[in-house]
């Protein structure tokens, strides 16, 4: 135990041993610090403490002027959390300003509260009047000082110079002495000033004067209702009331800090600032300072990023109509995955409307407004918000009128001519109520950027332009008395655009039903269709202002219905079917058609002369096919075919269609005719409802010259071949022949028998018969005949008729008395070549002197001279 004892003694003299050693001030060397000054009005003092101790106190003492009054003596105690730190900073305010006269400031340690260390030396921070100078020096000069302080203000003299007065904004104040060369003046409760600051001014005893200007504010104010919100999570915005406002042109200075980010202190204005989002911070906290010649305080706020997102809504519009309207706003932002709704208002009537988000990429939000009244006003504003969020703020009311129940549909009508285009525009108008409300018509041209306008009377429906080779947009809308009506537009395109080639559809009407008009779908045509006709029909009349008609139909559609009522059968129809594109409207489809067609009232015209053949007969005609005035479409002809000898039912009809490759002509060749035969052919054109007007001739075939030859070759091939089989028995028909006609030489016969056997034998075998002989042989063999037989043979009186029939200015009785007088009675006469007619026959007399063996095989001795005379022969009969 004892050992013990010695033992602990041994540690506590060793430990208070060193504790007192420490504590030693003969030990420890002096402080040293650092003094100058910040401002005008204050001195800082930095030392540097040791480390190793712990449980300092440090006395301060500042004095002024060279005599060193002592102004103030402080302790500046150093916790132990701080006595690891290197560097201890105080600092000292002044009434006075520093320059006025000399400050100074010296310290000393004291240990553990009891044991004091040694006095530094002072430190001495200098005024101006330690310096060498010749004027009036007073301050504070063009300071700024705090609303409400008590200032010292100081005037310092030249040396052998002292301060005799100072005057405050136009006051004089007791002087308060400094030094010798020091005076001063204390002003409480300085009140602010404007831009131009407070005056004071001092004077000396040699009557130098000197003046200033200087500035008094206030502390910078805490901002209150600091508030940060974003509205598209770009842009934060913190905004904050500034409260008292600055008398001060730019003497408030306001900051902005993010913290937990790497952004730099952000320069704000005096109630707003701004600072980009961080992508990770899911909670800020905001700084704002502010900051002026006198000091400067903060306001922070702390709050999660979704509970201040406000969407607002931007490029709100309005297409009003009659009854409606349409709402379309937009929401910007990096709200890709952030929900976002919003809610419409209406007023009057103050009804709100909620709209979700449709999607996710653009946030494009549209509603639409029902149960307005036409011709008023309403007003709408919107407001969005985060999903399960706080409503953002409103926006201000989008004013619109509803238009009135007047709607004006517009279309055009294009003609070119060499140097430009015509355009006629033509449009009617739609009215709920009385038109009498449209006071008249105002048509806009916007071309190449040169709008005209142009206002057309209420009772008219049309006008024109000349236009370019360019495009335009012609719009038209009603002036009425409580406002106008939706304009109403067209868009013409440019001239270089070429149609492809449109070939004309035919179409079928029904006088009952009317026309149903269908067309292909144009992929182009993003604006619908429009079906142009002229209600007079085609080819009637220039199509104009009066008679054009027009339909348009949605794009969605293709086909349109018309009425019958509207139409007139026997009319021909052409509906043009035009694409409403982006630079206008383009034709793309044609249909022509008849409400009911009608016979034709124009008949053909037959072209030149048949083309004849025995058995066939081919005509021409020409029709215009294509002519629109026809009551209907032309489908054929029809030709009939007729024998005029024939009854009516003995009749051929002929279809013929008509041909494309021939326009305007037709033509057909009736086969199967007969030869010689007069026909009567008959030309008609044709439609669906029936032939029209005939156009008629009457054509004669021509003889068929080879069944004549056919008839004449027959007998003569049956005669040749009778003479071919006949021929061996040639010798035995010839002696038959010359036994039958002739006579011996003895045999006497007189005139007269002879005369009267011919008759017989001409009776007989029907010689005198009316046949298609060319000439007829009689031969007479006979003596001279008596005196009366020769007067009954040639007197020209005889009731029964002559025989012969001299020609005029021949005497017969001359020519039979020379004949039959003649001495020689061996001389006869023979007659010959007469040529026969039921009527007349010219008859060629011919005589001839031959012996009486002329009828003998034998040939004359002599030849004969004859003497030929002409005449006639009658039908009359020969007595016996």
């Amino acid at each position: 135990m004892g050992q013990a004892l010695w033992h602990i003694g041994v540690l506590l003299i060793a430990y208070y041993g060193n504790g007192l050693k420490e504590f030693d001030s003969s030990d420890r060397q002096p402080v040293t610090f650092e003094l100058y000054s910040k401002g005008h009005h204050r001195l800082v003092v930095n030392w540097t403490a040791e480390r190793t101790l712990q449980n300092v106190t440090y006395e301060i003492q500042v004095s002024r002027t060279e005599n060193l009054h002592l102004l103030k003596s402080i302790n500046v105690s150093i916790r132990p959390q701080e006595s690891v730190e290197l560097f201890h900073t105080w600092t000292w305010t002044s009434k006075l300003p520093l320059q006025c006269t000399d400050h100074s400031v010296r310290m000393r340690p004291i240990y553990n509260l009891n044991l004091v260390g040694n006095w530094t030396a002072w430190d001495t921070h200098k005024g101006v009047g330690a310096y060498e100078h010749d004027v009036l020096q007073m301050f504070p000069h063009e300071e700024v000082l705090q609303e409400g302080a008590d200032v010292h203000f100081c005037c310092v003299a030249p040396k052998d110079s002292r301060i005799t007065s100072i005057i405050f904004n136009q006051t004089q104040y007791p002087l308060i002495s400094i030094s010798s060369q020091a005076k001063a003046i204390a002003v409480v409760n300085l009140n602010t000033t404007g831009g131009l600051g407070v005056l004071s001014s001092c004077q000396d005893s040699q009557g130098n004067k000197n003046s200033t200007v200087n500035f008094v504010t206030f502390f910078p104010q805490r901002p209150k209702n600091l508030s940060c919100e974003t509205e598209d999570l770009k842009v934060w915005t913190c905004t904050w009331r500034p409260g008292r406002p600055s008398n001060l042109h730019n003497e408030h200075n306001y900051n902005l800090l993010v913290q937990d980010t790497d952004y730099n202190l952000t320069r704000c204005e005096a109630s707003s600032c701004h600072f980009r989002p961080s992508l990770y911070l899911h909670e800020y906290n905001v700084t704002v300072m502010v900051t002026n010649s006198l000091g400067q305080i903060m306001e922070s706020i702390k709050f999660p990023t979704l509970n201040r997102v406000f969407p607002v809504a931007k490029s709100l519009s309005v297409k009003p109509g009659v009854t409606e309207a349409g709402v379309s706003w937009t929401v910007e932002g990096n709200f890709s995955q952030i929900p976002v709704m919003c809610q419409v208002q209406t007023h009057p009537e103050a009804n709100i409307m909620d709209i979700e988000q449709t999607q996710d990429s653009v946030l494009r939000f549209a509603c639409q407004l029902g149960s307005l009244n036409p011709s008023t006003q309403y007003g709408v504003k919107v407001r969005c918000a985060v999903l399960g969020k706080t409503w953002g703020r409103w926006t201000d009311s989008h004013f619109f009128t509803t238009y009135p129940l007047v709607r004006v549909d517009v279309w055009r009508r294009i003609q070119s001519f060499p140097g430009g285009r015509s355009v006629l525009v033509v449009w009617r108008t739609y009215a709920s109520g009385n038109q009498s409300d449209v006071e008249s018509y105002e048509v806009h041209l916007q071309r190449e950027d040169v709008p005209s306008k142009r206002v057309v009377e209420r009772w008219v429906n049309h006008t024109g332009f000349l236009i370019g080779e360019g495009g335009c947009d012609i719009s038209v809308r009603a002036i009425l008395c409580a406002g106008s009506s939706i304009p109403s537009h067209v868009t013409i395109p440019p001239a270089g655009h070429t149609e492809v080639n449109i070939v004309p559809k035919k179409l079928v009407g029904s006088a009952r039903s009317g026309f149903v008009l269908a067309w292909a779908e144009d992929a182009s045509a993003v604006c619908g269709y429009a079906v142009e006709w002229c209600q007079n029909g085609t080819g009637t009349l220039p199509c104009n202002h009066g008679n054009l008609r027009w339909e348009k139909v949605h794009r969605r559609n293709t086909s349109l219905a018309l009425r019958a009522g509207a139409f007139v059968t026997g009319r021909r129809y052409t509906f043009s079917v035009f694409g409403c594109r982006q630079d206008g409207h383009h034709l793309i489809e044609t249909h022509v058609g008849y409400l009911q067609e009608q016979r034709p009232t124009r008949r053909p015209e037959i072209q030149g002369s048949p083309v004849i053949t025995p058995s066939s007969i081919k005509i021409e005609w020409s029709f215009p096919e294509d002519d629109p005035l026809h009551p209907g479409f032309i489908t054929g002809y029809l030709v009939t075919v007729k024998d005029v000898r024939l009854s009516n039912l003995n009749q051929h009809s002929y279809n013929i269609s008509v041909d494309m490759d021939r326009p305007h002509t037709g033509y057909i060749t009736v086969p199967e005719l007969k030869d010689s035969t007069l026909y009567y052919l008959c030309v008609q054109a044709c439609t669906s409802a029936g032939p029209g007007p005939t156009s008629c001739c009457s054509v004669e075939t021509s003889p068929d010259y080879s069944l004549f030859m056919v008839k004449i070759l027959i007998p003569v091939v049956f005669l040749f071949g009778c003479c071919i089989l006949m021929w061996p028995y040639w010798k035995r028909l010839r002696d038959t022949v010359v036994e039958i006609f002739t006579h011996s030489a003895n045999v006497n016969v007189k005139i007269v028998e002879l005369d009267s056997c011919l008759y017989e034998t001409s009776e007989r075998i029907q010689a005198l018969r009316v046949e298609e002989c060319m000439c007829c042989d009689l031969e007479v063999v006979n003596a001279g005949p008596s005196t009366e037989e020769r007067t009954f043979l040639i007197c020209n009186n005889d009731s029964g008729g002559s025989l012969i029939t001299p020609p005029p200015g021949y005497c017969c009785s001359e020519l039979l008395d020379d004949v039959w007088d003649d001495p020689d009675s061996d001389r006869g006469m023979s007659v010959c070549n007469f040529t026969y007619s039921p009527t007349a026959t010219e008859v060629s007399f011919c005589t001839a002197l031959f012996s009486a063996d002329a009828l003998t095989e034998e040939p004359a001795s002599q030849p004969h001279t004859s003497a030929c005379s002409l005449g006639y022969v009658t039908s009359a009969g020969v007595p016996a």
